[in-house]
């Protein structure tokens, strides 16, 4: 069972920072077995692979006009090729205070690629804060259930292909949200159904080969 390291960029305030470290927090809670390193915003090691900022600084841009965001793919391939991942293979969960993008689209919330997954912030600083810290906290379980293989089976009846597999469960925050506005009624729902992962969610999470 791989040990999940979390880390976020300099530029979250102290009420995102919060809403990581409590999303942290309660998915121990759930799966006490799992040993979670929080490394926050500071750095682990100097030079290359060194912090949250390290990798903001060396990902790719995409220039949407004037407009700059982060390539998603590219910061997450960094997290994927770092040497630590060989050494001592883990879970990688980065939170960004910046615009996350991918070639083709306006914009992403978050992406996840085998161990490791990026999300940002940045979209949800207008929500009020109810809102806002669910749906933070919400997208960490989204993203971190997708690496632990939560609702990947499409021939089980509470699965959908919707850009990927996801789950259909009412209050389940493996449900998918194609846009900003679904999303944060998803994350309402869970928060009032005061449960993450439904039950066939966690016992895909519980089942995990990593």
């Amino acid at each position: 069972m791989l040990p999940i390291y979390v880390t976020y960029d300099s530029g979250l305030n102290i009420f995102e920072q919060v809403a990581v470290n409590e999303s942290m927090q309660e998915f121990k809670r759930l799966f006490p077995n799992r040993q979670i390193v929080n490394y926050g915003s500071r750095a682990w090691s100097t030079g290359d692979y060194s912090s949250a900022d390290w990798y903001i600084a060396n990902a790719r841009r995409i220039k949407t006009g004037e407009y700059e965001q982060l390539d998603a793919y590219s910061l997450n391939r960094l997290m994927f090729i770092e040497p630590w991942q060989e050494s001592n293979p883990h879970i990688d969960i980065l939170v960004t205070s910046k615009d996350l993008s991918i070639e083709g689209l306006n914009f992403c919330f978050g992406l996840t690629n085998g161990r490791t997954t990026v999300q940002s912030v940045f979209r949800y600083r207008d929500l009020i804060p109810y809102e806002r810290k669910a749906v933070i906290k919400t997208l960490i379980w989204h993203e971190l259930g997708h690496v632990l293989g939560a609702a990947l089976d499409l021939n089980r009846s509470n699965t959908e292909n919707k850009l990927g597999a996801h789950c259909t469960n009412h209050g389940c925050v493996m449900r998918q949200g194609m846009d900003k506005k679904e999303f944060v009624l998803n994350a309402i729902e869970a928060d009032a159904a005061n449960r993450i992962y439904c039950p066939q969610c966690m016992a895909d999470i519980r089942n995990s080969r990593i």
